[in-house]
């Protein structure tokens, strides 16, 4: 089978069955290289992604705007981004009992993000002709990947109890979002969090 057919299998297998497919891919044995190399490639697509999204019409707030204003800047952040939640999902997890490595954390965040920019693909092209269904899908696509964490998450780490790791990945993305507010106000002032008028 080729490595293309194994990663569409792969990807049937994660939006049927999450936690066979966070089985699966655990089991796989991917090079560390190739981990990381994946990191910096769905960085890198996600932003010329999200950049497009913008050429396309799409309204975002001015540190948004302003960060994917530069495709390279725009996936430098990314690329941050991804790495702080490959932290994240490590720390947060190891210090709740969880089993899982850092290796291991970075091939979930990779794989997730990945299975992500198909749905950001869609939403591109449906952003063409109905942007209120863009919109749709795109609220779609942030609940799975919600659902899709929390599974892969509960797997890697070993947890049984997957409510209790989805309250834990939130209260951590808003303590994370809140100091990503608080760093943005002292260098960029109020305005860079603030919608256009």
């Amino acid at each position: 089978m080729t490595l293309g057919a194994r990663i569409g299998r792969l990807a049937q297998l994660t939006l049927q069955d999450p936690q066979s497919a966070a089985r699966v891919l655990l089991a796989e044995g991917v090079p560390m290289k190739a981990r990381s190399a994946g990191l910096l490639l769905v960085a890198v697509l996600s932003a010329m992604l999200a950049s497009l999204q913008i050429n396309g019409g799409e309204s975002l707030d001015p540190f948004s705007a302003l960060m994917l204003a530069s495709p390279l800047r725009a996936a430098v952040l990314q690329w941050l981004f991804l790495a702080v939640s490959v932290g994240l999902v490590y720390r947060v997890g190891r210090a709740f009992g969880g089993q899982g490595s850092f290796v291991d954390a970075l091939l979930v965040v990779v794989w997730l993000q990945l299975i992500m920019l198909g749905f950001q693909v869609l939403q591109l092209a449906v952003l063409l002709f109905s942007p209120n269904l863009a919109g749709l899908i795109g609220l779609i696509s942030f609940g799975l990947y919600l659902w899709l964490m929390t599974i892969f998450i509960a797997e890697l780490h070993g947890f049984t109890a997957r409510g209790l790791v989805f309250l834990v990945m939130i209260l951590t993305a808003l303590a994370a979002g809140f100091l990503l507010a608080v760093v943005l106000i002292l260098f960029l002032g109020p305005e860079a969090l603030m919608p256009n008028v």
